[in-house]
């Protein structure tokens, strides 16, 4: 399972984007910065990724392929995180795209049948 988030080059900066999983499950990201390098006549040379907040998330270093960045986040505990995904473009514009996690853990849970 994956999660592919695109990127709108007429977006507003806040643009919100809250997704959820569960204690420690590797999910896969993959931020599509097409539109955006296409609006502005240009590639992604580099992507970072950084965990912010309170919830420590552990990603892996993003790939890049096609102007399409690709990493997997997971955390041990359960919480309330953000990733902060920053592009590179070959002519030197930065990308910055939020995307925050609600980690759940079940047996926290109580599940009604």
């Amino acid at each position: 399972m994956s999660r592919r988030i695109f990127v709108n080059p007429h977006r507003q900066n806040t643009t919100n984007r809250v997704y959820s999983q569960n204690v420690d499950t590797d999910m896969l990201y993959k931020v599509d910065f097409s539109a955006e390098a296409s609006e502005l006549s240009t590639s992604v040379s580099s992507v970072a990724a950084e965990s912010k907040g309170r919830q420590n998330i552990t990603l892996t270093t993003p790939s890049v392929s096609s102007n399409v960045a690709s990493f997997y986040a997971s955390s041990a505990n359960s919480g309330d995180g953000v990733i902060k995904v920053t592009a590179t473009y070959a002519s030197g514009k930065k990308s910055v795209q939020g995307i925050k996690l609600k980690i759940d853990n079940l047996a926290d849970q109580r599940l009604f049948a």
